[in-house]
């Protein structure tokens, strides 16, 4: 008979499980509270810094961020001259573009945020070469700067794109439920209603402004497409080419060789900043693997110049192997030590805070992200959300944690006091402080305005000492949301309202976009609790289709697929009329199928009805294309 010893004492780790009753063992920092404060010096990022100074525009930052504009080449907006041939087009936007003269005309690598700014480059170009400039070919590198298409697009010129660029660039950009969320999350990370001069103004070319992200677009799908994950070796405009995979911040980039200069031009392989893994607007993990496996690639190339988007240039030999070295081994550092303190049982915020990583990789190069926000992403990518604190399975509501934890301080005027002397105490440590009790009191009252400026105090001083100028932005957003002061055309608005703006399509967008477009709505629009036990199931026929669509409600769920054919319950109807039914422009007749759907569906929080604020905004809203899943 097999008893339960025998079964423990078979298995390989019983040796281990039975030493555990009588070791002793030493617990990683972290893993289950942090180091008590009077046994050692605060831990603190070092992205954080006391240290501040003023930026050119007025901003008050800290020096890395006051100067990524010089570190990346976008101090104004020019041609330089790399080599004989070969431009590169700096200071339009976060990204360059590439200008090569090739045998057969000009060869232009990327067209930049929008068509103004890819004519204003074709402009400066023509005036520093000392003539007219035809256009050969165009390469994509990914579908990020694909905006200013037709300022460059002269008779015959070829557009060369990954294969999926078109695809990505349409889901991103495209219509869908979470656009509003991704879209207002990128408006606080890249200060685009921050003001443009002043201590909140923006220090670098690393956000955008409106003006920016509303810019015309005239981008045009590539008709030659590379192969995805294959190196493929062309000759284009007569120039050869060697075309590589660099699966960096899209699935669709890629790089480029040109053995006449020796020179390599890639997508974030080699950036003059931390490469985002994870970035603060939200998104999946970036997987290190195919990024450090494509690095690895670039080394085997003989390559005397790199140019990056995202870097000044980068000339002679070891000069580029060094700069791809120490991309690489940024990510592979943070990637190998993330794992490793994840095996040392820390959760994801106490791993993010052991994670080392030495200054020379780290200290001048921290002005875009910042460590520790890859840490944890790796971390909920790795094990999830949950780490060791059981707690969190089942934690009180948000609200009632801070009613009971206020209380417990000894109510709010007490806490509100202890926000306002941590905020004024003038340290890093007492505004980390300050905001963390603020949390709380806005728990209880969204409107409490002693709270709301103490946050404001207390947001702002951490924005100006933070080297990553994407937490910068969020920081400052905050602040000016806090009092008010966040202005988007001349009015005061909340990060909410923005979100609903920008994740609210247009009536003519809808109509546009096809039926398809419009189904995916449907479903993150269903509230259960108006469903409730409602089954009903309908076709409808959208004029100008060939198919029909089946739309069923069950279970508190909204099923939407095309249809084989037409059921008893249909409706046919024009694009117009369906784009209305989305919008709530239009009730459905009532006791019909599709009145049941809509009396399910709540639109609060998605949908911006007619009247309200933000109306000029509300009409450029899908113009806002640069703020999609895949950038920066």
């Amino acid at each position: 008979m097999t008893t339960r010893r025998d079964i423990l004492t078979a298995a390989p780790a019983a040796g281990a499980l039975l030493w555990l009753g009588s070791a002793t063992l030493t617990v990683p920092t972290g893993a289950r509270a942090q180091d008590n404060a009077a046994s050692g010096p605060i831990w603190r990022s070092p992205s954080l810094r006391e240290e501040t100074v003023t930026a050119r525009n007025g901003a008050i930052t800290t020096a890395p961020v006051a100067g990524a504009n010089e570190r990346l080449a976008m101090t104004e907006r020019r041609a330089i001259e790399v080599a004989p041939d070969l431009w590169l087009l700096a200071g339009w936007g976060i990204a360059h573009s590439m200008a090569i003269r090739a045998p057969e005309g000009w060869i232009i690598v990327d067209t930049g945020d929008s068509t103004r700014a890819a004519q204003e480059m074709r402009d400066t170009l023509s005036a520093a070469t000392g003539g007219a400039i035809r256009v050969a070919a165009i390469l994509f590198t990914h579908w990020h700067y694909a905006e200013g298409t037709a300022a460059w697009s002269d008779e015959g010129a070829e557009l060369w794109g990954h294969e999926w660029l078109d695809r990505n660039r349409t889901a991103s950009v495209g219509l869908g439920p979470l656009s509003g969320i991704f879209k207002a999350r990128g408006v606080s990370q890249f200060g685009v209603f921050h003001p443009a001069e002043g201590p909140d103004a923006f220090p670098n070319n690393l956000g955008f402004t409106p003006d920016r992200l509303l810019a015309e677009s005239s981008y045009r799908a590539p008709e030659h497409l590379f192969t995805n994950g294959s190196v493929q070796t062309l000759t284009i405009a007569g120039e050869d080419v060697t075309v590589m995979p660099n699966r960096t911040d899209a699935t669709d980039s890629v790089g480029f060789y040109f053995p006449r200069f020796r020179l390599l031009i890639t997508n974030a392989m080699a950036p003059g900043f931390m490469f985002n893994l994870s970035t603060l607007r939200g998104g999946p993990l970036r997987d290190p693997n195919p990024y450090l496996e494509d690095a690895r690639h670039l080394e085997t190339y003989d390559a005397a110049i790199l140019l990056d988007l995202h870097a000044a240039p980068v000339t002679g030999e070891d000069a580029v192997r060094s700069a791809i070295r120490r991309s690489a081994d940024r990510i592979r550092l943070i990637r190998d030590q993330s794992n490793r303190m994840i095996g040392r049982g820390l959760d994801g915020r106490a791993a993010a805070e052991a994670v080392v990583m030495p200054a020379s990789l780290r200290e001048d190069y921290e002005f875009y992200g910042q460590v520790e926000s890859q840490v944890r992403q790796i971390y909920n990518t790795t094990v999830s959300w949950f780490g060791n604190d059981v707690y969190e399975i089942n934690p009180l509501p948000v609200a009632e944690e801070a009613r009971r934890t206020i209380a417990l301080m000894g109510g709010l005027e007490k806490v509100r006091a202890n926000a306002d002397g941590a905020a004024a105490a003038g340290d890093i440590s007492g505004w980390q402080w300050a905001l963390r009790l603020t949390s709380l009191l806005l728990q209880m009252d969204p409107q409490d305005q002693t709270a709301r400026a103490i946050r404001a105090t207390a947001a702002r001083a951490i924005g100006q000492r933070t080297t990553s100028s994407n937490a910068r932005g969020w920081y400052i957003t905050e602040a000016l949301e806090m009092e008010g002061q966040l202005l988007a055309m001349g009015r005061p608005v909340t990060i909410a309202q923005v979100r609903a703006v920008l994740g609210t399509p247009g009536r003519e967008d809808l109509i546009a976009a096809g039926t398809a477009a419009v189904m995916a709505f449907l479903p993150a629009l269903i509230d259960p609790s108006k469903a409730g036990d409602t089954h009903t199931t309908l076709t409808i026929q959208v004029e100008g289709d060939a198919a029909p669509w089946r739309i069923e409600l069950r279970n508190g769920v909204i099923l939407t697929e095309p249809a084989t054919a037409q059921l008893p319950e249909h409706v046919t109807m024009a694009p117009a009329r369906l784009a209305d039914f989305i919008l709530g422009l239009a009730a459905p007749p009532p006791g019909t199928p599709l009145a049941a759907i809509d009396g399910a569906l709540d639109r609060s929080g998605f949908i911006v009805m007619p009247g309200a604020e933000l109306e000029a905004l509300s009409g450029h809203a899908a113009e806002v294309h640069l703020l999609g899943e895949g950038s920066q």
